[in-house]
């Protein structure tokens, strides 16, 4: 692991090797947050001959970035710092740029376009470079935005776009670049197994997010339709939605993507962490402990360098699900 600081005199960046100040770092994600975090430890050493000539006087605003390998993994700014004490560390918290479009907001109105083009749209007016972004080539009727996220107006546009091919996406910072990329990629060639790489896992269920019943509207209020899991409903009672229909989008399957049963997750800590495994991805599991044996897709991820050793512990899940934003149509 190498950990660089980018700072700036007079207006001009620097780059600083910090590797050999740094006791540990904690890079990590997941589905619903988006945006990628990072939390170096710094020692604090005034009287360090070796730590002193680095002259770390890192500020809020800075950038810090992570590489394994020489790989670029995290490019992100010191969002806070926290000192304790003359001596001991410094911990440094940094999210990478994904979250400029998520605490920035817009005004727009969209009209018969596609998801992919409304991405490339924001990124340009927020000044923040595209890489790979999924094509759907699914025209979307109209959205008219008024005060949403950036984020979340590009996950409402991927949404629309989902009901109508089924397919998932998630976004993503890589370097400086952000991309939209197919959700649940499979890390290749790769196995966590309780014999080999894993220390720790855990198995949870919940029904807090079901629906069971989803009915469908037209634009006048009136129910046109309705999609259901009997078996869901005679075992669990009703947890019902709404769908209101929308323009060049087949009702009943969209209604059917809003169907949530039981949500299993597992937790696993991981040693020889493997960088592939991040939020959005899926990995496989053989775990006799919690009689688990096959694929699944990660929820969230925090990976730890600590005295040479890179652990990793990961929530799963049983489901691919999208960080699914519903647009919800305002009057004009």
């Amino acid at each position: 692991m190498k950990i660089k600081w980018i700072k700036y005199k007079d207006g001009k960046p620097q780059t600083v090797n910090i590797t050999q100040a740094v006791q540990s770092v904690n890079w990590g994600g997941s589905v619903s947050q988006a945006a990628r975090t990072a939390e170096i430890s710094v020692v604090n050493a005034p009287y360090d001959k070796n730590i002193k000539k680095l002259k770390l006087k890192i500020a809020a605003g800075d950038i810090i970035e992570l590489y394994e390998k020489n790989n670029l993994i995290f490019f992100g700014e010191v969002i806070t710092k926290e000192k304790k004490g003359e001596t001991g560390t410094v911990s440094y918290s940094c999210m990478d740029l994904l979250n400029h479009l998520l605490r920035s907001t817009g005004v727009y109105n969209f009209s018969n376009t596609t998801a992919e083009a409304i991405t490339r749209k924001l990124c340009l007016d927020f000044n923040i470079k595209t890489g790979s972004i999924a094509e759907t080539k699914t025209p979307i009727g109209k959205m008219i935005i008024d005060g949403s996220s950036v984020y979340d107006i590009i996950m409402m546009a991927y949404t629309k776009a989902a009901a109508q091919t089924g397919k998932k996406h998630i976004c993503r910072m890589e370097g400086k670049e952000l991309t939209v990329r197919k959700k649940g990629i499979v890390v290749k060639n790769y196995v966590l197994d309780e014999k080999r790489n894993m220390t720790d896992s855990s198995q949870q269920e919940s029904i807090e997010n079901m629906v069971n019943v989803v009915k469908i509207y037209d634009d006048a209020g009136n129910q046109i339709g309705e999609v259901k899991k009997d078996s869901w409903v005679k075992r669990y009672g009703i947890y019902q939605s709404v769908y209101k229909k929308e323009e060049n989008v087949n009702e009943t399957a969209a209604a059917k993507n809003l169907l949530v049963g039981i949500e299993k997750k597992v937790t696993v800590v991981g040693i020889n962490g493997n960088l592939k495994c991040i939020a959005g991805n899926g990995v496989k599991v053989h775990d006799r402990a919690i009689g688990q044996n096959g694929l699944f897709w990660i929820d969230s991820d925090t990976h730890t360098w600590e005295n040479g050793i890179h652990t990793m512990n990961l929530e799963l899940n049983f489901q691919n699900i999208m960080d699914s934003k519903e647009y919800e149509e305002t009057e004009e």
